[in-house]
């Protein structure tokens, strides 16, 4: 049992559960932030900004950022990236889907 949890009278007991845990901590960490491991984390600010539609290498740069993870590399995963438009820049939104082979867990990100 790892408890990754902030409130520690909650345990995370089951690997879909930890590697669920592990997305969002990459999702929630920008590059450079996390002191000695400087690759940790995303820079989702480069895809915002583009003048044209970057889903495909949104999608790919998720897929490299999660396969050699700690307790991701042994779920299945699922990515899906769709656009919006948003007032002054493209709105991405990202559906993971985390499996262990039993259950499943949907998580759903907007980079704005």
């Amino acid at each position: 049992m790892i408890d990754l949890a902030i409130d520690s009278r909650v345990f995370i007991t089951s690997k879909l559960d930890e590697a669920v845990q592990e997305l969002d901590m990459i999702f929630n960490t920008t590059n450079g932030e996390l002191i000695g491991y400087s690759s940790f984390g995303t820079n989702f600010e480069q895809f915002l900004w583009q003048i044209n539609d970057a889903s495909n290498m949104l999608q790919t740069y998720i897929y490299d950022k999660i396969k050699d993870s700690f307790f991701l590399r042994d779920m299945l995963t699922e990515v899906n990236v769709t656009t919006m438009e948003g007032e002054m820049r493209r709105i991405y939104v990202v559906k993971i889907s985390v499996s262990d082979g039993t259950n499943t867990q949907n998580r759903t990100y907007q980079l704005r």
